[in-house]
């Protein structure tokens, strides 16, 4: 509700000594926009370490699209940007989740180079998880 708070505590996220919600990790919050717009397409977040959860169930990198943008490419778009920051990081490997009746990500992490791990329950809700070896 309100967008400077959450920008707020999006820079806040970014420093591992300013995270301001105990057991979260350092991330960045990225925005895929229609600049002549002002219209935000779609959000990627991409956590820079995992905690226990997130090493089970949530994953390096999570997105979402405007379900009016959605079928259009933009979030394969943000995940292959998104993938430069992780390379960036050092990192050499990427953990990425999706639900299992999540066709479209499903689509989006294979089209990035997702290698399926295994099936997991959070609380009720299958995910998938995939590893993308950067």
């Amino acid at each position: 509700n309100d967008i400077e708070e959450w920008i707020r505590q999006c820079r806040l996220l970014e420093n591992k000594e300013t995270i301001p919600i105990p057991n979260w990790v350092e991330a960045e919050q990225f925005m895929l926009v229609r600049e002549n717009e002002k219209y935000i397409l779609g959000m990627i977040n991409f956590r820079h370490n995992l905690n226990d959860y997130l090493a089970q169930f949530g994953g390096h990198i999570g997105y979402s699209v405007r379900p009016f943008e959605r079928r259009k490419g933009y979030a394969k778009q943000m995940l292959k940007l998104c993938l430069e920051e992780c390379r960036k990081q050092r990192l050499e490997k990427v953990l990425i989740t999706c639900s299992v009746e999540n066709v479209a990500s499903r689509k989006t992490i294979l089209a990035c180079g997702g290698v399926f791990d295994k099936n997991v329950n959070d609380n009720g809700e299958i995910l998938e998880r995939y590893f993308i070896f950067l």
